[in-house]
């Protein structure tokens, strides 16, 4: 466990961060007590922050992350229909004939539909399981972190991460190395939990999103906005999400841990589903997403 002497968001002394909570996490016989820090920037952090090697009985095979994904045409196909938009897919830019890059790609779903776009994608993702997955179903992945690929610069139009800064121990060095990857005019999408959510509020410590000891970091947009500022990029916009089928998924989750309602018995009757579909609309309205969804592109390609 490393003790962090500064904010990985604004770089101000961590001694003056507040505690939040402690959490106590099991894994094949490994334990680990971490600690949830909010600077008052407001971002909110683990410190100490474990060990890549403290973490990995935590990324395990069984990580929910690495579960079987369908890259079937149809499955994907399908996925695309339901999600482009006004030439954007899952909220990138879609520029047929352009270099894609998926950072913790996973099983590489994206990679497979920014093919399918006619993109040129490509991912990288840490975990051999995942990447060993993704390149049986034909796909181009590099086995690694993102500063082992050794990727030319100015060499991707976009660039996504999903679900993947909180992970990183060191977020505006991750943000510094994406934006030597792009390509003037170039856009990095990024997904992260959003710690202001109207969901968190209601369920407190079964958020899932929280997930400890794996989520070192926890953003807020102007966190996000502080970490964009100290990588040299500029974001264009930014907003939050919520998904119908995940708040149903915390609702059930909160079921279970505070009223010991089975999940089986949430899922069966959908008991949760209307106050999930009105949770998400409120949250998305009100910038209270489950997300943050931010675009990003250089400072030098702004005019």
């Amino acid at each position: 466990m490393q003790h962090l002497q500064y904010c990985p968001a604004c770089d101000s002394p961590a001694g003056t961060a507040k505690n939040i909570s402690t959490f106590h996490s099991y894994q094949k016989n490994t334990f680990l007590e971490t600690q949830l820090v909010e600077c008052s920037c407001g971002h909110v952090f683990t410190n100490p922050q474990p060990s890549r090697n403290e973490l990995a009985p935590f990324y395990d095979v069984d990580y929910h992350v690495f579960a079987d994904a369908k890259l079937d045409t149809a499955t994907i196909d399908r996925w695309i229909t339901s999600r482009l938009r006004d030439g954007r897919f899952n909220h990138l830019k879609v520029l047929p004939g352009g270099r894609y890059l998926d950072i913790g790609c996973g099983l590489g779903k994206m990679v497979a539909a920014m093919s399918r776009l006619g993109m040129k994608a490509q991912g990288i993702e840490p975990s051999p399981i995942a990447a060993q997955k993704a390149r049986e179903a034909g796909l181009q992945i590099y086995c690694g972190l993102l500063d082992d690929a050794k990727l030319d610069g100015e060499s991707f139009d976009c660039i996504s991460m999903f679900h993947v800064l909180e992970h990183v121990p060191d977020p505006v060095s991750v943000l510094r190395e994406c934006c030597r990857l792009l390509k003037a005019g170039g856009e990095l999408v990024i997904g992260v939990p959003n710690y202001n959510s109207l969901v968190l509020s209601l369920v407190g410590s079964s958020w899932s999103a929280l997930d400890q000891p794996r989520h070192l970091h926890l953003f807020r947009e102007d966190s996000m906005r502080q970490v964009a500022s100290r990588a040299n990029l500029r974001v264009a916009a930014i907003d939050t999400e919520s998904l119908v089928e995940h708040v149903e998924s915390e609702l059930a989750n909160w079921l279970r841990v505070r009223m010991l309602v089975p999940r089986r018995l949430t899922h069966a009757t959908k008991i949760a589903r209307p106050l999930a579909r009105r949770l998400a609309s409120v949250g998305n309205r009100s910038g209270r997403g489950e997300a943050i969804v931010a675009r990003m592109e250089r400072v030098d390609s702004v005019n």
